[in-house]
């Protein structure tokens, strides 16, 4: 009777197997770069996989291995910045937190700490600078949000929030305001190579808002600092120091449900300089140093070169993202896990994937960019199954939107 009923589990999964090759000849999946593979998490089976052992570009589902990482270093907690404190001075050192004064988030730790302090307040830049965009990034975006730059202590996410009330312009940090005028453009545009900003005039009242990167330095955040706290912040390359501490403010989760949600990119690059801060490495080396750590054993055979997936150098397999799916099902708890991810139909980038098939869920990262549309995650069948997915789709000479309708038809084939 055993082996009757294993013959029969065979069966059914081939018959699924047989059902899911249809279903991805039949669409235009078949048409374009494509590699799939599926998981029962429950079972260790693979019911189906095309091209899984193929490198395609992954975009945004790389933060999934972001997550990961950051999952396993850094705690409950943000650490906010490093400090230290002498008779007469308070020199504090970046760590990368994202949220110190974000436009979101709000975490107002570090402006609080300091103008507390009485003693004379010094900020330790870093003595080797960090790159303030990843390789492989597209130079024309760096006038769009989601190329903020990276740094060791962003402040207002490093962008600069225009937005237009009654015809007159609200700039927030508003000590840009002296950099910014009215000129020709269609829309904010900043210098390449300096923080000026051209504004365009204001002919109706419903222009919106739109958020534009500055060029981050030492002299900026002091800067910035100094005009948000309304007392000076000096500022001079120095070294952490070893007795340095770590001040921990805000909940990690509120940045990895920003950086899963809605897919922003600068979270993923500063959880990598958060990770550097927290175990004391280069940030420029943080990925280095991550391939030496236990479990990571498999970036050997990945290409993986920025936290966001804005790369288009990134190279991934199905086969690699099923793995991270794997590794976060084990170190992440269910219920917190279907938090932070976006749910089809229903939350963040997922939200207007509809037509699911009845009584399936499907908890994903996406990630597009031109040609390109992947989806890796974790689907539940109506009998209440678990199977890790991922379908990458690259090189598509069609709208995303299509390319993102043809994985999700696929998925639809999945019983």
């Amino acid at each position: 009777m055993k082996n009757l009923a294993f013959l029969f589990m065979l069966a059914l999964a081939g018959c699924q197997s047989s059902h899911l090759q249809i279903a991805f000849n039949e669409s235009s999946l078949a048409q374009r770069a494509s590699g799939v593979m599926i998981k029962d998490l429950g079972t260790g089976k693979v019911l189906f996989e095309q091209n899984a052992n193929q490198y395609f570009m992954p975009a945004s589902n790389v933060k999934l291995l972001t997550f990961l990482q950051a999952n396993r270093i850094l705690g409950s907690q943000i650490p906010a910045f490093k400090y230290r404190e002498t008779k007469d001075t308070l020199f504090f050192w970046g760590t990368g937190d994202i949220s110190n004064l974000h436009p979101t988030l709000k975490n107002t730790a570090l402006r609080d700490y300091l103008a507390a302090s009485s003693k004379v307040v010094v900020y330790g830049a870093p003595l080797k600078p960090l790159f303030p965009q990843g390789a492989g990034w597209a130079a024309d975006d760096y006038n769009d949000y989601y190329s903020a730059e990276i740094s060791d202590m962003p402040l207002y996410g490093n962008v600069v929030n225009f937005s237009a009330d009654q015809k007159r312009w609200a700039i927030m940090p508003d000590i840009f305001s002296s950099v910014s005028k009215t000129g020709t453009t269609l829309e904010v545009r900043r210098n390449r190579l300096k923080n000026d900003f051209t504004l365009p005039e204001l002919k109706t009242e419903k222009y919106g808002a739109q958020d534009v990167p500055f060029i981050t330095s030492p002299e900026m955040t002091a800067f910035l600092l100094t005009d948000t706290l309304h007392k000076s912040v000096e500022t001079m390359p120095l070294a952490v120091h070893p007795d340095a501490r770590i001040f921990y403010a805000g909940k990690i989760d509120s940045l990895h449900k920003l950086m899963l949600h809605v897919s922003d990119n600068q979270v993923a690059e500063q959880l990598l300089v958060m990770i550097a801060a927290e175990k004391g490495w280069d940030p420029n080396e943080v990925m280095e140093n991550l391939k030496k750590e236990p479990g990571n054993e498999f970036f050997k055979d990945i290409r993986w070169v920025d936290g966001s997936g804005l790369s288009r150098y990134n190279l991934f397999r199905p086969k690699d993202l099923i793995y991270i799916l794997e590794a976060l099902a084990k170190e992440v708890a269910p219920d917190r896990l279907h938090a932070l991810l976006p749910e089809a139909s229903k939350t963040g980038t997922l939200r207007n994937i509809q037509d699911l098939n009845e009584g399936v869920h499907i908890w994903a990262k996406s990630g597009s960019y031109g040609n390109t549309y992947d989806l890796s995650g974790y689907y539940v069948t109506k009998s209440g199954k678990t199977l890790a997915f991922s379908v990458m789709s690259n090189l598509g000479n069609s709208p995303v939107k299509e390319i993102k309708q043809s994985v999700v038809e696929f998925l639809k084939a999945i019983h």
